[in-house]
């Protein structure tokens, strides 16, 4: 995984198998994003994989009881799937092309060699599919997974860079440099490319 500012990058790498997975599991609750209000995936005929959900974030919560939260999405993988389905929790409908709800969710099923890669680019937004479509085409259409992921090093490297520190152990170094990484894991974008925002 890496990233451009809006962009997120995935590369897959895959044994070789007749049934190779990837699964946007849009639906369902993930990590800190608190519990679904709403989703919903589709992936179209231009072969995108778009969407959104909503959800009740645990650190909105802390300060707007009852406030919800919408991420759109829009995805491209470089590599044609051999099979696609839909599904909410148990329910899978192979050949489905969309789906809306909670645990509503999306797979890509590929015949994969040893070592074969699908990478998927995924733009991201707070405002709308369109302006998640957008993100990735202004940001990243030609971008590749190692070209975002060598701009990602050099960016963190500039940032853990503005403080030099000298003396004290190896460990006091790492525990230093640990802890301004996570001071700067709060940063982020909630404006597309076109300057909308929610």
């Amino acid at each position: 995984l890496t990233s451009t500012e809006r962009v997120a990058f995935h590369r897959y790498t895959f044994p070789k198998s007749e049934q190779s997975n990837i699964i946007f599991d849009i639906g369902n609750q993930q990590g800190e994003s608190g519990p679904v209000k709403d989703a919903q995936v589709t992936y179209t005929e231009d072969e995108r994989i778009e969407g959104f959900v909503t959800t009740f974030p645990a650190y909105i919560q802390k300060y707007q009881k009852g406030a919800d939260l919408t991420m759109y999405f829009s995805a491209v993988a470089d590599v044609q799937p051999d099979a696609w389905g839909t599904f909410i929790k148990e329910d899978i409908k192979a050949g489905s092309r969309s789906e809306e709800g909670i645990g509503a969710g999306l797979y890509l099923t590929y015949n994969t060699e040893e070592g074969s890669s699908v990478n998927i680019k995924v733009g991201l937004s707070y405002t709308s599919v369109e302006n998640a479509r957008l993100n990735l085409e202004s940001e990243a259409k030609t971008t590749t997974f190692d070209e975002a992921h060598e701009k990602a090093v050099s960016l963190w490297n500039d940032y853990l860079g503005r403080i030099k520190v000298e003396g004290g152990t190896d460990e006091d170094m790492t525990k230093f440099y640990t802890g301004l990484y996570h001071a700067l894991l709060g940063r982020g974008v909630a404006s597309d490319i076109n300057g909308a925002y929610p």
